[in-house]
């Protein structure tokens, strides 16, 4: 009898077991098809934010700036020049220019005098003039080289040549101080004078030239 009941009540459970089972809803085909794909979409869209995020491993190339030339100042060399005097009447002080046994050239001009040509100058009276001349050759003007009065009024001097009292080198100038006496008589008294070389030949012209008074 008590195993009858027992037969029972496990056959009992067994059909309750079965129609528990039986009633769990079964699951959608369609449903699971529906949640993969939006799995599938939300691990893209990760993916597609992650790849926005993530800097790029090329670098990106800057824009340079064009080199430009800078304009250089060069420097400038002076030249000398004599300082000109202005006279009322200018002089043609230049002769042939004379070569030397150095292959050098013998070349001079007159600068200025003071007082300036054709000044007034009283009869008889006792003046300084200083005159400048320039080496224009290639040749250095050394103190055997000298000035010699030539012609016309020799305002009072004894001596008619003068040494040049340093060496003048080209581009150079020199200046003499002579002192004058002026002829008694009125009128225009005009001296030539020469430039000369160490070997006494003449290369340069000049002369003093005044109103007297």
């Amino acid at each position: 009898m008590e195993s009858k009941k027992m037969k029972m009540l496990l056959l009992i459970g067994l059909v309750l077991m079965l129609a528990l089972a039986g009633c769990r809803p079964k699951e959608d085909p369609m449903a699971e098809e529906m949640r993969q794909t939006n799995v599938a979409e939300t691990v893209a869209a990760q993916f597609t934010k992650t790849a926005i995020a993530r800097p790029t491993d090329t670098p990106v190339p800057t824009a340079t700036t064009a080199p430009t030339a800078t304009a250089i100042s060069l420097p400038t060399t002076s030249v000398p020049t004599a300082a000109i005097g202005v006279t009322p009447s200018p002089q043609v002080t230049t002769t042939s220019a004379a070569p030397t046994a150095s292959g050098g050239v013998d070349a001079g001009v007159w600068a200025r005098s003071a007082p300036a040509d054709d000044s007034v100058i009283a009869a008889g009276a006792k003046f300084q003039v200083v005159v400048t001349l320039m080496n224009t050759g290639t040749t250095t003007w050394t103190t055997d080289y000298y000035i010699q009065f030539v012609d016309g009024a020799n305002f009072g001097l004894t001596e008619r040549s003068f040494k040049m009292p340093i060496d003048v080198p080209p581009t150079m100038s020199v200046q003499f101080t002579l002192d004058f006496t002026a002829p008694q008589t009125a009128g225009v008294a005009k001296s030539d004078w020469n430039i000369v070389n160490a070997s006494n030949v003449p290369f340069g012209y000049f002369y003093f030239q005044y109103t007297i008074d």
